[in-house]
């Protein structure tokens, strides 16, 4: 018998290996033979043969789990509009049906759905495992025997185990088979101990059908369930049911599987294992709910029969906290009565069970938006917002000396009251510096809105900042102009003659300070700070406007923006609700304030305001406010309905100290007159060669003659005949004519341009608006042309009275004459007697081919104009020089039409230009 079998073991050794030549696999039969040996055998045999046993892979351990070959799935995407729009046919509410989604559809799209729910490629075999024909079993022996068989189920359900002999083990449990395996080794074979685990899974083949996506026959996994199933067959159609999938097994119906448990609940309990030959059936879809409004999730669903709204509610994710629960709506088709609509209160019994139907459409609207039990605070408070209103709450619980600013006016704050649907507004002034002292309290209601002010124009942090970050970018910028080298005016360099040298490639830097960089800085910070102020305005009245229509909303909740509204900014809103709830029969609550206060304007008033309330409103009285008398101007209309207009005068010293009982009425206006004579603080300052230089305040009236005498005089070194005198309203003047100047000089250029005619020199546009927009950047100085020898010398006639900012520059000129214009090389030379006018311009290189000799003028150390005795203007007598004149040779423009305007416009560039030099060199 031993001999007969190693015979057979032989005979299939050679069959194995020299099969492959012949292109011949052995069976797994043969192999599983060969393995049933014993090692020592095994070993025996491989050596006579000349093989390795490494080959036949018969060394293993145990694995308790196993290798499942994936399987292949449908590929679909999933349109949610597409399917949402069929769905959207069976409800009442189509067109908002449509713009929901369809929920669970999106778990089958390919994307998600493959990486999601494919069955797993390696898992452990559960131990209810059923095992059937095709299932390999793994055994490995220790003990007494070493060996490893590898056993599959044939088609009867039996396996064939070496030594032991036939088991039958299809319909048993993988567990159930383990231990009766391992009992009948221990009960037959001594010494050994048995290692069973499972080794390659058999395939099945399920059917599915109904409205799946792709219906068919499917070889899937022993282990695969229903959902792996499903996605495998690229899921449900958009018409089948997603509740009510079936599992029939031999013709019966065995569960009933709904994928909302899985999805929503997360329940796999009714997900059962397949077994060949099951059918999964999907019926079509009969009952679809939309659900849309304030739910965690609105989506088109499918209900059951037995739903109700609080189970069809739970499934889309419960009520949002917002929700409106008292008054979801209902809209529902029927046959009988067709659309009807239904109020369901979820906080009542009878509106959670209500029965949903097919096509049912719930919208939950959302709750109000007030808060009803909050009263608002806004302003100069330390938390400004909502806080909570009870029965009871005072206005000393909220004002503290822990809630006010630092900046909070602690003698004016306002309470507007009005209920949720009253039709006028109350105002309610009060005092908070009385209020934290206890001799005030006001008891609060639900929907009262406390307003406290800033003692002074608050500024944004975040604003400051900005506008810090800008400056000092416009600082670098210009900066890097200082340093970029040379600038010209008109294209005249200006230098500085005081040493008497000439410095033609360089520019005076304070006149490149005064005349450019300032100037265009200036108008620049200017242009740009009004713009950014309108903006801001506007955004604040946006704010403001915005915040009122929401009120006691969620954007109250958090009111920190309001610490740095103005005054005004914070009345607007109030001003405007009054000024909308007035009517014939109830005038607008507001009265105005204009004068020496420091915030005139209107102002809400309380019912019996007096004077004193109006004044605490508008900040106060200044120090130039006068006492003794103000006027109130009332308005009313006579019994013949004419406008009538009275004045009524009053004290404010008896009105601050509640003597006088005049009541203020609808659009009051109090006028706080101005004390006679008083005069703000006037300045006028010295600088130069004056014995005590400096800031000095004047008097009404006072002199420059008597401002010098108060200086102490002028010093030795004093040039009297090239005082500069600068008066800002004659700056302002200057600058207004030139720009206006400028613009018209640039229409006549296009205009003499434009005209073509043979006789008129064509100008160069380009060149022309450089020159022109250099001129627009002269500073101008305000000099006003003074006789001072004559001022010193106590001549009245030529004395004039200061105003608030005259400067009197006193300089130290020396012996120098400078020549600027239309010369080859703007110099300045030593002042030599009896040297000519024509001398001058030749030792500057002489007159450039652009230059009008024919107009020279000469701009005194006094800034007076002199003509020559050659120029064509008019006759003079002989032109004399002195030291500190500035020899002037304008353009020529005679070839120009039109242009004579160039003449007065560089006149008084280059007039500006030597009187900035003059102040720059002291």
């Amino acid at each position: 018998m031993l001999r007969t079998f190693n015979f057979q073991i032989i005979a299939l050794l050679a069959f194995m290996f020299v099969a492959p030549v012949n292109a011949v696999t052995p069976s797994a039969q043969q192999i599983e033979q060969f393995k049933s040996m014993p090692k020592a055998q095994q070993e025996a045999l491989a050596r006579q043969m000349g093989i390795d046993l490494s080959d036949l892979n018969l060394s293993g351990g145990s694995n308790s789990s196993v290798e499942v070959q994936p399987e292949s799935q449908v590929n679909r995407y999933v349109d949610d509009n597409e399917i949402a729009a069929r769905l959207a046919e069976q409800s009442a509410n189509k067109n908002k049906t449509k713009e929901l989604k369809p929920f669970g559809y999106d778990l089958f799209d390919s994307s998600t759905a493959t990486a999601s729910f494919a069955p797993p490629t390696n898992l452990p075999v559960p131990a209810d495992y059923i095992l059937g024909p095709g299932d390999t079993i793994r055994v490995q022996l220790f003990g007494k025997v070493s060996e490893q068989h590898s056993l599959q189920v044939n088609n009867e359900g039996v396996i064939e185990v070496p030594d032991l002999g036939p088991m039958n083990a299809a319909g048993l449990s993988y567990n159930e088979f383990k231990q009766q395996l391992t009992q009948r080794y221990s009960e037959q074979v001594i010494g050994v101990t048995p290692n069973i685990s499972m080794g390659e899974l058999r395939t099945i083949q399920v059917y599915m059908v109904g409205e799946a996506y792709q219906p068919g026959a499917y070889t899937v996994s022993a282990l695969s369930t229903i959902t792996n199933a499903l996605f495998s067959s690229g899921g449900i159609n958009d018409v089948g049911s997603l509740r009510h999938i079936e599992l029939k097994r031999a013709g019966k119906t065995v569960t009933e599987f709904d994928l909302y448990d899985l999805l929503v609940f997360g329940d796999t309990s009714k997900d059962m294992r397949l077994q060949q030959g099951d059918v999964i059936f999907i019926p079509i879809v009969k009952k679809l709910v939309s659900v849309d409004g304030e739910v965690r999730r609105p989506a088109i669903y499918e209900a059951k029969n037995n739903d109700t709204m609080a189970s069809m509610l739970n499934i889309a994710g419960g009520l949002l906290p917002t929700a409106a629960a008292k008054s979801l709506q209902v809209a529902r088709s029927t046959a009988s009565d067709g659309f009807e609509v239904k109020t369901v209160n979820m906080q009542d019994r009878a509106g959670r069970s209500l029965k949903l139907a097919a096509g049912d459409f719930i919208n939950v609207p959302a709750a109000g938006t007030e808060f009803n039990n909050a009263v608002v605070v806004m302003g100069a408070y330390a938390t400004p917002g909502l806080t909570q209103w009870r029965p009871g709450l005072m206005l000393s619980d909220l004002v503290n000396r822990n809630s006010l600013m630092g900046t909070t006016d602690v003698d004016y704050a306002l309470i507007m009251r009005g209920a949720k649907f009253a039709r006028q507004s109350d105002i309610i002034q009060f005092e908070p510096a009385k209020v934290l002292s206890g001799e005030t309290d006001v008891e609060l209601n639900a929907f009262d809105k406390v307003v406290f002010f800033n003692r002074f124009t608050p500024v944004d942090p975040e604003e400051s900042d900005k506008q810090g970050e800008k400056k000092g970018n416009d600082s670098k910028r210009a900066t890097n102009q200082q340093k970029q080298g040379t600038q010209y005016v008109n294209n005249i360099p200006m230098q500085s003659g005081a040493n008497g040298q000439a410095t033609s490639n360089t520019q005076n830097p304070q006149f490149e300070n005064t005349l450019r960089d300032q100037s265009a800085a200036s108008n620049s910070r200017n242009n740009k700070g009004t713009m950014d102020d309108e903006n801001n305005e506007d955004n604040k009245a946006n704010f403001l406007q915005e915040l009122d229509l929401a009120s006691f909303t969620e954007k109250y909740l958090i009111l920190e923006k309001t610490k740095y509204l103005s005054r005004e900014e914070l009345l607007a809103p109030i001003i405007e609700r009054l000024q909308n709830e007035s009517t014939q029969s109830s005038p607008m609550k507001l009265v105005e304030i204009t004068g020496q206060v420091k915030f005139p304007g209107v102002y809400p008033v309380q019912k019996n305001a007096t004077v004193r309330d109006l004044i605490l409103a508008g900040g106060g009285l200044l120090e130039s406010a006068y006492l003794q008398k103000a006027e109130i101007s009332r308005t009313s209309l006579d019994s013949s309905n004419a406008l009538r207009i009275e004045h009524i005068q009053i004290d404010l010293i008896d009105s601050m100290l509640g003597n006088n009982n005049i009541a203020l009425q609808s659009k009051d206006t109090l006028n706080v007159l101005r004390t006679p004579d008083w005069h703000e603080n006037k300045k006028v300052e010295l600088v130069g060669e004056v014995v005590f230089p400096g800031v000095y305040q004047i008097k009404k009236g006072e002199t420059l003659a008597q401002l010098i005498e108060r200086a102490g005089g002028l010093t030795e070194e004093a040039t009297v005949k090239a005082v500069v005198f600068t008066r800002e309203e004659l700056k302002q003047r200057e600058r207004e004519n030139l720009d206006k100047s400028v613009e018209n000089l640039r229409q006549q250029i296009a205009s003499t341009n434009l005209s073509g005619s043979q006789n008129v020199k064509t100008i160069d546009y380009q060149e022309a608006k450089l020159i022109l927009d250099e001129l627009l950047q002269v500073e101008p100085v305000g000099r006003l042309v003074i006789d001072m020898p004559q001022i010193i010398a106590g001549n009245p006639t030529a004395d004039l009275s200061l105003k608030d900012g005259d400067k009197l520059f006193v300089p130290n000129i020396s012996s120098s004459v400078s020549v600027v214009g239309e010369v080859f090389v703007p110099s300045t030379h030593m002042f030599k007697y009896g040297k000519t006018l024509e001398q001058y311009v030749a030792n500057s290189g002489g007159e450039t081919d652009r230059a009008d000799m024919g107009d020279v003028y000469i701009v005194k150390a006094d800034g007076s104009v002199t003509i020559p005795e050659t120029s064509f203007w008019f006759s003079s007598n002989e032109t004399v020089l002195e030291p500190g004149d500035t020899i002037v040779v304008p353009r020529d423009v005679t070839n120009y039409e039109r242009l004579g305007l160039w003449q007065t416009i560089t006149q008084i560039a280059y007039q500006s230009a030597i009187a900035l030099i003059a102040i720059g060199n002291l």
